[in-house]
């Protein structure tokens, strides 16, 4: 989708269109404001409205800018402003000490004004917390393996849950002179230990981490919530790849060293 003039206007921004790469490389700096596609008007109103109302204290956000409407979604665009920040490999114990700064932060966020998105992420989500079944169009091996994933974990009566960011490994960026910088908020109601292995299973899985450092999570009190972290990422992997085994079982083999880990 192509970011008009008419965005530009609706958000009283002006300036020459700069493409950005990462992500899905869809987003685009305009002076000082970054504008990005967006597919769910809904779900990123209360993001923004979230993040407008946070006040971040060692960490940084990018905060959303409205149009002149009031709104912060127009025509499928939202706009936020432009931080500096540069994506590292690992840095385990420092994106750590981040998410548990922001996930304190977002203790006072109701869960019952969330509004639930419907993609391949939030399906995952949702397999690995044993709220939907395993989805029937991926390939018979993707079933299996996820099937045996969940025959490790018992659901409890109880969590403590709440709003997390579900994908913080790479969408932490690091500055020599300012605190990090969180990006791309993907939220879901989960126990913020849910979000912790996400976090560092993606780490070990995507970002060349050793496997030993899941140590920095008591694995004791971990062990749940990594087995539903790497089912959450091998759902959206057979969700993706479909019928083609091939693919899931590439993505498999980056997460099979820490489920040897953990046994």
């Amino acid at each position: 989708m192509k970011l008009s003039e008419h965005i530009l206007q609706s958000f009283a921004i002006k300036g020459e269109k700069v493409p950005l790469l990462g992500g899905q490389n869809t987003s685009v700096k305009v002076g000082n404001v970054v504008f990005k596609p967006i597919d769910d008007t809904v779900h990123y109103e209360w993001i923004s409205s979230v993040i407008e109302n946070l006040s971040p204290k060692g960490y940084r956000l990018a905060k959303p800018v409205r149009d002149t409407h009031g709104f912060f979604v127009n025509d499928g665009w939202i706009c936020n402003t432009f931080e500096s920040g540069q994506e590292k490999d690992g840095c385990v114990n420092e994106k750590l000490y981040v998410s548990r700064l922001f996930h304190q932060d977002l203790t006072h966020i109701s869960v019952n004004n969330f509004q639930q998105p419907r993609n391949a992420w939030e399906t995952g989500h949702q397999v690995a917390w044993q709220q939907e079944a395993i989805p029937e169009d991926i390939s018979f091996e993707a079933k299996v393996i996820i099937k045996d994933l969940l025959a490790k974990v018992t659901l409890k009566n109880h969590y403590n849950k709440q709003i997390v960011h579900g994908d913080l490994s790479g969408n932490v960026l690091f500055h020599k002179s300012l605190p990090p910088l969180i990006i791309d908020f993907s939220p879901t109601v989960a126990p913020v230990e849910y979000a912790e292995a996400i976090l560092v299973c993606d780490c070990i899985a995507w970002q060349g981490s050793m496997v030993s450092e899941l140590n920095v999570l008591p694995l004791n009190d971990y062990y749940e919530m990594i087995i539903r972290a790497i089912v959450f990422r091998l759902t959206v992997a057979a969700i993706f790849s479909k019928n083609n085994k091939d693919n899931f079982l590439n993505e498999y083999e980056c997460f099979k060293p820490i489920i040897d880990f953990v046994k």
